[in-house]
């Protein structure tokens, strides 16, 4: 989570946005900043295993045996849905960092209707709720720059007609990104709930959000 926090820094529109709106992104965020790293720089052993750069790992045949009362199963999902898929897609370093940049700078609904397609690009639910009405239309273009240097980058590599099936593909993970999250929130509520599981107060606060 740390590592996100430094990550976002490294954004202008982000340190020039006021801490409220600041809080919202990152919020947001986080958790699935934390997956998708977590997956796309696992050293590649098959796609049964997760293997954190410390050499620890997470394997499929073992998710039942750890799972704790009342939770779901996330890891499997994130193998099978955002691991796999993206080494299929062959997804470079580059394509991946923009990809993230366009995940996070997620404004949400948007009341001018002009905007209405755009914004159905990323899915309605991955975005960041508590942001305020002034800021959403600067984070939606900053959000656009970033697809469209997504776009270009894979045309320039691929072509016209394999670009568009692999920004679409990209696109279309967002919904199981937004599942996995909403999974592994449930699972803290739980935990936090039953207290089966000692929570960082640093990854609640970032990672629960509040109730509607």
């Amino acid at each position: 989570m740390r590592i996100c926090i430094e990550w976002v820094k490294t954004f202008d529109l982000y340190c020039k946005i006021n801490p409220y709106d600041q809080f919202a992104l990152l919020r947001n965020f986080a958790f699935a900043f934390n997956v998708l790293n977590r997956v796309y720089y696992s050293p590649d052993h098959g796609p049964d295993k997760i293997v954190y750069l410390s050499g620890a790992f997470i394997l499929r045949n073992t998710q039942n045996d750890v799972k704790l009362s009342g939770c779901r199963l996330i890891y499997t999902r994130q193998m099978d849905e955002i691991m796999i898929p993206l080494r299929r897609l062959q997804i470079s370093t580059a394509e991946f960092a923009l990809f993230k940049a366009a995940l996070f700078f997620n404004p949400g609904t948007i009341s001018d209707n002009s905007l209405i397609f755009l914004q159905n690009l990323l899915y309605y639910r991955l975005n960041a709720p508590d942001l305020s009405s002034d800021m959403k239309i600067e984070v939606y273009e900053e959000r656009n720059k970033y697809l469209s240097a997504l776009f270009m980058l894979i045309v320039s590599k691929v072509g016209l007609a394999s670009a568009i099936q692999k920004y679409g593909a990209l696109l279309m993970m967002t919904a199981s990104i937004q599942n996995i999250i909403t999974a592994n929130e449930e699972n803290m509520q739980v935990m936090e709930l039953f207290k089966n599981w000692e929570m960082d107060p640093f990854v609640k606060e970032l990672c629960l959000r509040r109730p509607a």
